[in-house]
């Protein structure tokens, strides 16, 4: 492209040059060769618009694609039919960013499903929002309740997310990760036992990065709560499933050991994607501690699975 427009400037001087002999000498021939070199110039600048609007066009069907793309690979397993029978608010006007945004809008709105559209996504998406817990606004994206959905699942699923948004579910790494970058957002744990205690613990500026760096877990500092910290030891750890192992152990994929994907470091003080266990038993019943663990929380045992958890993210104040 370069040495066509030097080519172009080039062409223009010796134009602007047998113009100015033109008028000086006022020849015949001179006047035919300048006509020569307009026409020669038309069809050059011609053929150059040609190009570019080629490059144009090109770019513009390679930008469809890439949307194409990122749709087909934020198309959940979870969708439509899974959630057909619950309504799902669409606020009035620009799609929402995240929860906190369609509270803002709508005052009086109460949990469910809502569409939103962070920065990065060309569709809405249906998320579930807590509208009531101290004073609204959070984007959920992990539930744990019943063992209805296994989550000892492949990277690609963790990646794209599974379940049911009105039951269990892992929003899926790369919402998590469009969502958590557009602002600071605070991460809220809950935990609930098996004898009916209600524990949660908060965090500063959550997020996890891009799939190339492997999902990596970014954290603050530790907010407080009636629950331990459990998982300022996993931060800036990448993300291990059962075929991807990212985790510091040299021996196992902790993901495997584990029964679920997370921030593994070797292994964990907290793994809520673990086993469910349908009573309220400890986890401990083989080489390793599988269930949904939030350890050395002030008033339960060791290796205690835990009944319901989530988690859920809103930005900081």
């Amino acid at each position: 492209m370069r040495a066509q427009s030097t080519a172009g400037q080039t062409m223009l001087v010796l134009v602007a040059a047998l113009l100015c002999a033109a008028l000086v000498g006022g020849k015949p021939s001179s006047r035919r060769r300048l006509q020569e070199l307009d026409n020669e110039i038309s069809g050059e600048t011609s053929g150059l618009v040609h190009q570019l609007m080629d490059k144009v066009q090109g770019l513009a069907d390679e930008v469809e694609e890439l949307k194409r793309r990122q749709q087909e690979l934020l198309k959940r397993e979870y969708g439509p039919a899974e959630i057909l029978d619950e309504p799902i608010t669409k606020i009035v006007g620009p799609t929402p960013l995240d929860c906190q945004e369609a509270m803002i809008r709508q005052p009086l709105a109460e949990s469910g499903l809502y569409y939103i559209k962070p920065r990065g996504l060309f569709e809405p998406i249906p998320v579930y929002c807590d509208m009531e817990t101290d004073g609204g606004g959070w984007t959920l994206f992990q539930r744990r309740q019943d063992g209805s959905e296994d989550f000892n699942r492949n990277w690609h699923l963790y990646t794209r997310g599974f379940g049911s948004l009105m039951g269990e579910f892992w929003l899926g790494n790369e919402f998590i990760h469009i969502l958590t970058k557009q602002y600071n957002y605070k991460l809220r744990v809950e935990l609930t036992g098996w004898e009916g205690q209600h524990l949660y613990a908060e965090y500063s500026n959550f997020a996890i990065g891009a799939q190339r760096t492997s999902f990596k877990l970014r954290l603050g500092k530790f907010l407080g709560g009636n629950a331990t910290d459990a998982l300022s030891y996993h931060s800036k750890k990448p993300f291990t499933t059962i075929d991807n192992d990212n985790d510091d152990s040299d021996s196992i994929n902790c993901a495997v050991v584990h029964n679920g994907g997370w921030w593994f470091k070797s292994c964990d003080r907290s793994n809520l994607n673990g086993l469910y266990y349908h009573s309220p038993q400890y986890m401990y019943q083989g080489d390793w501690d599988d269930g949904i663990e939030w350890k050395e929380t002030e008033g339960n045992v060791p290796f205690y699975s835990y009944k319901a958890t989530e988690m859920k993210v809103r930005r900081m104040d």
